[in-house]
């Protein structure tokens, strides 16, 4: 699946920030990252990218129409 920029920012932000806090959590994560790696998303759990697109549209332009 292929987020937005900003979302993989966000993420790598979060990922950052638990492996300064946490190293040892951040290590957890990890390897459940790579155990987990080829085992296919459960169907409840995905996400297409384009509602993700259309979502983020939707809401530039209620923003744009709020100020105008």
């Amino acid at each position: 699946m292929s987020l937005p920029i900003s979302e993989r920012r966000k993420l790598r932000e979060i990922e950052r920030g638990i492996a300064s806090s946490d190293p040892r959590l951040a290590g957890l994560y990890s390897m459940f990252g790579r155990l987990s790696r080829f085992e296919a998303m459960p169907r409840v759990e995905r996400i297409r990218a384009g509602v993700i697109r259309r979502a983020a549209r939707v809401k530039r332009k209620v923003a744009l129409w709020a100020t105008s």
